[in-house]
């Protein structure tokens, strides 16, 4: 595989936040099948994300293996928050608007992210990059299919609450990309992971009356699935990916979502699925397959010593 990807001049970190982008679309399948409240679910989504790395890890190298990362966990305070800012933004939303308005708002992350990164970041804003911008933005569009945003009434704040989740949605990656060196990866997540489900424990204790037996295997997977590997995956791409290209390979997570649904929940598949899933396909194309789309030397990872 990484032959393959050489000799075609394709980064290995774009296949890992497309994997990571693909894996997040399976969320709507998990929120579906467990009946609890949006804070209930994100809890166990990183608590057991956090569990899932912290055991593979000790056994991977050890729990000494971990110190390194501790001496960063002032750093990762920060994007935690607007990690967790935005997942409870999108959840709240979708009890006010609808859900078409909620996750087009929030899917608008990579928008922000393309803007802000020559600022944050310094990179140089590329005339392609918009051009997959543009055009992943109006396959979601198509996918979701029209809706009136920003109408007056109750939906009002539902939309004005999923466009401050897809900004700060959007801003994760720009301060991702400044990580120290060799923080991506599992110590970044597991720092975020542990971080979330302390800040989401009093919502829990909340909502403990919520608690079957029957749904914990599903929270497990999800924590495991979305958190442990999705989440590792995607910041492991970004050590060798630019900020902007990342935002435009997720939006292959609502493509995703729209497939899972099809194929799990029976959700119709409309000729607006197909058009904006063929549009978000091109934005990305246009941006993996770019000549000069070189392997970014991958920052040194974070050594024990001994």
């Amino acid at each position: 595989m990484s032959k393959f990807l050489r000799d075609r001049n394709i980064n290995p970190g774009y296949l890992q936040i497309f994997f990571a982008a693909l894996i997040w679309g399976t969320y709507g399948l998990f929120v579906r099948a467990l009946d609890y409240s949006p804070e209930y679910i994100l809890f166990h989504r990183f608590l057991f994300g956090f569990i899932g790395i912290l055991i593979y890890t000790s056994i991977k190298d050890g729990l000494a293996s971990i110190k390194p990362a501790l001496v960063h966990w002032k750093w990762m305070l920060f994007p935690s928050v607007l990690t967790c800012l935005s997942w409870l933004a999108y959840t709240y939303a979708l009890a006010y608007t609808s859900v078409a308005n909620a996750a087009f708002l929030i899917y608008t992350a990579p928008v922000f992210t393309v803007i802000f990164a020559p600022l944050i970041l310094k990179e140089k804003l590329e005339a392609r990059t918009i051009v997959a911008l543009i055009v992943s933005l109006l396959g979601t569009s198509a996918i979701m299919g029209y809706s009136s945003l920003f109408s007056i009434g109750e939906s009002l704040i539902g939309d004005v609450i999923a466009l401050i989740g897809g900004m700060t949605y959007g801003f994760i990656a720009l301060f991702l990309k400044k990580a120290p060196a060799g923080l991506l990866g599992l110590p970044s997540n597991i720092l975020s992971s542990g971080y979330i489900a302390l800040g989401l424990l009093p919502f829990a204790i909340i909502s403990m009356t919520q608690f079957r037996w029957d749904g914990i295997l599903l929270l497990i997977l999800l924590g495991l699935l979305q958190q442990s590997f999705g989440t590792t995956l995607f910041h492991m791409g970004l050590r060798s990916v630019k900020a902007q290209h990342a935002g435009i390979l997720t939006y292959i997570e609502p493509l995703a979502a729209t497939a899972m649904a099809a194929l799990f929940l029976s959700e119709g598949i409309t000729w607006g699925s197909i058009l904006g899933g063929s549009l978000i396909i091109i934005g990305g194309m246009i941006v993996v397959t770019r000549k000069n789309n070189k392997t970014v030397p991958v920052k040194t990872e974070i050594k024990v010593e001994v």
